[in-house]
């Protein structure tokens, strides 16, 4: 069973271990591996084989439960559920933390403004993806993302 790690501290375990690891694979890649995995938790959970994720199939997955109270009305998720929006990255606290560092409104992070957040700070040509001195939202997303822990296959 997975277990939740914050962000940060993904981070400082990466750091323990010397690299950033997935994190620089494309970012197309990045998103799809993640999608792989997020389909191959859905159809393992998926007990009853009935392309449903109730809550009783959810048990041990927290993440996952908010994600179910967050559809109101419904009592199950699908596996469109599970995939990320087409638009603007997601994380309430990772956009907020974002947008307060962005002084100049440009929608990128400068080595400056980032370091107002010490472990971007500290992590900043790990998560400059194209390695043009700035970190947009979609870089730390992508990385984000590629750290999610692998699944087991079905």
């Amino acid at each position: 069973m997975a277990f939740p790690l914050r962000f940060g501290a993904v981070l400082v375990l990466l750091g323990m271990v010397g690299g950033l690891g997935p994190a620089m694979a494309g970012p197309g890649q990045t998103m799809r591996l993640y999608n792989n995995r997020m389909e191959a938790l859905f159809l393992r959970l998926d007990i009853n084989k009935d392309g449903r994720l109730d809550a009783g199939e959810l048990k041990g997955h927290r993440a996952l439960r908010r994600r179910l109270k967050r559809k109101k009305g419904r009592q199950y998720l699908l596996i469109d559920d599970l995939k990320p929006s087409a638009g603007q990255p997601g994380g309430r606290r990772l956009n907020r933390r974002f947008h307060r560092a962005d002084s100049d409104r440009d929608q990128r992070l400068s080595r400056v403004e980032a370091a107002s957040i010490p472990w971007l700070s500290r992590q900043f040509e790990g998560f400059d993806l194209n390695r043009d001195g700035h970190i947009t939202l979609q870089e730390l997303w992508e990385v984000q993302r590629s750290l999610a822990p692998p699944q087991r296959r079905p």
